[in-house]
């Protein structure tokens, strides 16, 4: 069996660095009988086993022996056992479910997130911010996924080469995670297809895929679970546990934007027909963008939250909100709304990625929408990647707004303080 042979090799090695070709163990259970007897020569020992999965698929006994081992040998040893599995639905189910042999076992458990946009900095220090942002967000911050993005070639260019070409790991790279998580991959993309092409209640899911409203609850749940897709709620319906304003978007940043931009023109990309898709990417770009940047401008005023300078009093609860205007009698949305404990104070923001500077209407809007809640004091912001028009910081300095704007020269937005007259 190759995976034995390459685990009894990995064995020697550890014991012999020149170590390059020998005997393999006989089967598992040997080679575990020998690893605990290789822990008590050492302080630590410890045993990594990367995708898991596979060699649980491959050798289906090996969680069960896994758990005798434990109960009987490894606990009593210095031996530090890691298992590792990007196969989320089967690391969750099979190793820490409740039916699985190694339910128990555990002595903690690690979900690795997304690069944040701090991290990816550091992946490309070459590149300037905004690339980075760029490449983050398409990639959904996997470090895999941006390890294939070169930072010699232009965002075009990686798209291109990484998308857009039949024989490139991301073109294919959403199905076959599909196929390797959930049972019906088709019905799946169906209802990432339709939410990617604007449903976004799951009545609207159910008429775009033809799944009944009813069945469609379940797909939606391994999608979350999956951290393919995500419930969303305005900041104010959040404590609610059932509210008829729940929404559902894509989560993902690299399945967000393969059903955006690639799924629906797989017959132009496999006919190389890819220089007016790229025209459309480019051109569209900035609106994907939007819910990014929103994204990161909640995540900065989280950082924030300790900073009276920028927040007055430590809000609670902080994101988007959608609902009713009576004035305007309309659905309206609010990129960020937030509150503190007594509901005292008031955040409200607008965040902005464009190549042009926010305007004042833009504030003023703002202003009259946050009229909609009853807080006695209202603190506003702007977010914007290209900064403000002087109308609009002469309006900020009235009302005392803060302007904050996208710096490819920090790690992080920088803190503009309003205009001085």
């Amino acid at each position: 069996m190759e995976n034995l042979a390459r685990f009894s090799d990995a064995i020697h090695a550890y014991e012999d660095p020149s170590y390059l070709d020998g005997p393999n163990f006989a089967s598992f259970e040997q080679a575990f009988k020998y690893l605990a007897h290789l822990s008590e020569k050492n302080d630590r020992l410890i045993l990594v086993i990367d995708e898991f999965p596979y060699l649980a698929k491959a050798y289906p006994p090996i969680s069960s022996m896994l758990q005798s081992y434990i109960d009987h040998y490894f606990k009593q040893k210095k031996l530090f056992l890691i298992l590792c599995g990007s196969s989320m639905s089967f690391m969750e189910k099979r190793v820490l479910g409740y039916k699985s042999p190694l339910y128990g076992r555990k002595t903690a458990q690690f979900k690795l997130k997304p690069f944040s946009l701090h991290d990816a900095e550091e992946f490309f220090p070459q590149l300037n911010k905004e690339e980075v942002f760029e490449l983050n967000a398409i990639t959904g911050g996997i470090p895999l996924y941006l390890s294939l993005m070169s930072p010699k070639k232009s965002l075009r260019e990686n798209i291109k080469d990484n998308f857009l070409t039949t024989s490139a790991m991301l073109y294919a790279e959403p199905m076959s995670l599909l196929n390797q998580e959930l049972r019906e991959p088709a019905s799946y993309s169906s209802i990432i297809s339709a939410i990617a092409a604007g449903a976004s209640r799951q009545s609207e899911i159910s008429t775009k895929t033809g799944i009944a409203s009813g069945a469609l609850s379940p797909y939606l749940d391994n999608l979350i679970d999956l951290g393919i897709v995500e419930k969303r709620l305005p900041v104010t319906e959040l404590d609610k546990a059932r509210s008829r304003k729940t929404i559902y978007a894509i989560k993902d940043g690299m399945f967000r934007f393969w059903y955006t931009f690639v799924g629906k023109r797989v017959s132009f990309i496999e006919r190389g027909i890819t220089e007016p898709i790229l025209d459309y990417i480019i051109k569209q770009l900035p609106h994907f963008m939007g819910p990014e940047f929103e994204k990161l401008s909640q995540e900065y005023l989280w950082s924030k939250l300790f900073d009276p300078d920028l927040v007055p009093e430590p809000f609670v609860n902080l994101g988007n909100w959608w609902g009713p205007d009576p004035k305007e009698k309309k659905q309206v949305e609010m990129d960020i709304v937030g509150f503190d404990d007594q509901k005292l104070n008031g955040y409200f923001g607008e965040c902005k990625w464009k190549n042009e500077p926010i305007s004042a209407d833009i504030l003023e809007t703002l202003i009259y929408r946050s009229r909609l809640f009853p807080t006695p004091k209202k603190n506003y912001y702007l977010f914007s990647k290209t900064g403000f028009t002087d109308k609009c910081q002469q309006l900020a300095q009235q009302v005392d707004c803060h302007l904050i704007t996208f710096d490819s020269k920090h790690p992080i937005a920088r803190y503009l303080s309003p205009p001085s007259q």
